[in-house]
């Protein structure tokens, strides 16, 4: 990165240097001197992975200043140093790394700790099997079907009584054989319950037969429980119901006027978002919501949930299905950001600018970036960040997406907005 993009980075992270550090310019794959000059007047600040990080980034024969920084910290604290450097996972100092930092240490610290440097960081650890598995429960139907005894107390029931009773009542007349109304006539009870009543159908939906999709459909617009909500979409999606007509009630659910985050829905949401086809058709209105209500863990989640599906059924595609996210996850963030834009909202057109660095979309989104360009009264440093995704977007082909940069960019998000 440049000079001027760092600053107004640091500008939009309300000047703190770690999130920038971290977040923006030590996920590059590769460094500018103007990179390492802000990592270098700002080396206190930085954390020891971050340390390893730049190091690893640094050309052969050029990892000075980052080893005589980690030996300043081992002598100040080598319990910290042992813990945070020599204890990492992968730890691959070249022999001439190795030197300099041991002569560096030598009768500073314990003779212990000197001992692993000495041994070139001695073999890694290993964290101890688990002796436990854990296993999802299967809990038996019987043990949540709702049916109390006094559900069926003998007697027979008219269409005109059962659109007095709850559905549940109704249902178990239904299985008692006390039920005086034929199929039409029952789900047109179950029609009218749906448009005027407050049941909750959770626990019910099991009973329902195939040709009550309009009826569930219905209560599954109008409940105001996300959980219930979660389980009608599961009934709605075994009985193939359309998915465009079932994104937008799914969508509903993340809404702050619901009962709080679900992840129900979420759940359900990445279980049709499965596919690159299905994350150009609905990834981006499904993102868009998700940001409009502010709901960063509930995205981290779906997104984690997806990505870690698709390499679980197929690591080859997996690559396809990340490109895919990162594209409708930029559309969203250059959408936003051309909103706040507009409305002269500069903290959240900071953000979104700035989580939209961390991401690797494909070109198609060049476009719509360039045209922020031309919205006026944009400040220096919204022109700065602006720029910087210009260039990194005409340059990027989405080869580069990962999940790490979804992460980035949600903790850019979230780093910004907590401050308002």
């Amino acid at each position: 990165m440049r000079k001027n993009e760092i600053d107004a980075l640091v500008r939009a992270h309300r000047g703190q240097i770690r999130p920038v550090a971290f977040l923006h310019v030590l996920r590059q794959p590769r460094l500018e001197p103007d990179d390492h000059a802000f990592l270098e007047a700002n080396i206190d600040q930085l954390g020891a992975a971050d340390l390893l990080r730049w190091r690893s980034r640094c050309e052969p024969g050029f990892t000075g200043t980052v080893i005589a920084e980690i030996g300043r910290r081992a002598v100040a604290d080598p319990v910290t140093f042992r813990h945070e450097i020599l204890d990492a996972p992968r730890l691959d100092f070249e022999e001439a790394e190795w030197r300099e930092l041991a002569d560096v240490l030598r009768g500073k610290i314990p003779d212990e700790v000197l001992g692993i440097v000495l041994e070139r960081g001695g073999p890694r650890p290993k964290l101890p099997a688990s002796d436990t598995l854990f296993s999802p429960r299967v809990i038996a139907r019987e043990s949540v079907e709702f049916e109390p005894a006094d559900l069926d107390d003998g007697v027979r029931v008219d269409e005109e009584a059962a659109a007095l009773l709850p559905l549940a009542k109704v249902l178990a007349k239904k299985r008692a054989n006390m039920l005086d109304l034929d199929e039409d006539q029952l789900r047109a009870v179950a029609l009218e319950k749906a448009t005027s009543t407050d049941e909750d159908w959770s626990v019910l939906a099991a009973d329902f037969p195939p040709a009550w999709q309009e009826v569930v459909l219905e209560k599954a617009r109008r409940t105001p429980r996300a959980a219930e909500r979660a389980n009608l979409l599961s009934w709605l999606e075994r009985y193939e119901a359309p998915r465009a007509a079932l994104f937008p009630i799914a969508l509903r659910s993340l809404q702050r006027d619901a009962d709080g985050p679900n992840f129900g829905v979420i759940a359900w949401l990445a279980r049709q978002l499965s596919t690159r086809s299905a994350w150009d058709k609905h990834g981006l209105e499904t993102i868009s919501a998700l940001l409009r209500e502010r709901a960063l863990a509930e995205l981290g989640e779906l997104i984690t949930m997806v990505i870690g599906d698709a390499r679980g059924r197929n690591a080859s595609d997996s690559p396809r299905i990340v490109e895919a996210v990162h594209g409708a996850f930029a559309e969203a963030l250059v959408r936003e950001a051309k909103d706040a834009l507009v409305e002269r909202d500069r903290t959240r057109a900071r953000a979104t600018l700035s989580a939209l660095v961390c991401l690797d979309p494909p070109s198609r989104v060049s476009r719509a970036v360039h045209e922020l360009e031309r919205i006026d009264g944009n400040d220096e440093d919204l022109g700065e960040l602006i720029a910087v995704n210009v260039r990194l977007v005409k340059h990027g082909d989405a080869r580069g997406a990962t999940l790490e940069g979804v992460v980035a960019a949600l903790h850019a998000l979230s780093d910004i907005l907590s401050a308002r």
